[in-house]
């Protein structure tokens, strides 16, 4: 059966210059129902303050994706990368055998909303990497834009793991399909107004994951963003 993630029981950590949402257990947040789906192990729905930003730390065997909904965070790690994220764009670290990075506020007038993804990798202690790239907007445009996959296609960023990760932006009224081969999972993320899965409603920050499922069918009830993984 699906598992709906109701926004309003998310964990959440408040600390003035950061305010985050963990999807999944995170942190203080310790939920045994809410471990990840699949290799999907953390969706943190993340605001920081004008200047703020969280400092450089270690990471490693960890897919990170970040996806800047609106502002702008300044990336800085020890691979000697330096960038700023804005939205329509899509950052990717493979930590690997380990890296150390920081995520700052790169404004100190506005604040930063962003969410920070991590997927665990098929295989441990490979090269660390970094990527970053612009999103295709019209592939996104009322229907699954991938940005994210298991190898180099087009414009998508190459993760190490066998997950696929797709954005749609749809217009009031506007229906978007997705066909999962057999076995495989996914996760439905809605980061912008409202939208309808299987009779239910969902708005921004709720998520819906699921298992051995042929056919999702997203229709939006006002314009829309959500992210979908398919998840092996």
């Amino acid at each position: 059966m699906p598992m709906i993630h109701d926004k309003a029981v998310r964990g959440r950590t408040d600390m003035g210059w950061l305010d985050s949402f963990h999807t999944f257990s995170f942190g203080h947040f310790n939920d045994p129902a809410r471990m990840g789906h699949r290799a999907l192990r953390v969706i943190n729905e993340d605001r920081v303050i004008p200047g703020a930003g969280f400092g450089t730390h270690p990471h490693a065997d960890m897919d990170i994706l970040t996806y800047v909904i609106s502002g702008a965070l300044r990336h800085e790690d020890s691979m000697g990368n330096g960038s700023i994220i804005r939205p329509g764009e899509v950052q990717h670290m493979s930590a690997g055998t380990g890296v150390m990075h920081s995520e700052m506020n790169a404004s100190d007038t506005d604040p930063v909303h962003f969410l920070q993804i991590w997927i665990m990798p098929d295989k441990r202690g490979i090269k660390p990497s970094y990527d970053q790239r612009s999103i295709d907007q019209d592939a996104m445009r009322n229907q699954f834009g991938l940005i994210a996959g298991p190898m180099p296609q087009d414009d998508a960023i190459a993760l190490a793991s066998d997950t696929s990760l797709y954005v749609a932006r749809l217009d009031d009224g506007q229906t978007a399909t997705h066909s999962f081969a057999k076995g495989r999972a996914g996760f439905l993320q809605v980061t912008d107004g409202i939208v309808e899965v299987q009779g239910e409603r969902f708005s921004a920050g709720d998520g819906l994951q699921f298992d051995d499922i042929d056919l999702l069918k997203v229709t939006a009830h006002s314009e829309a963003e959500i992210l979908l993984f398919d998840l092996a």
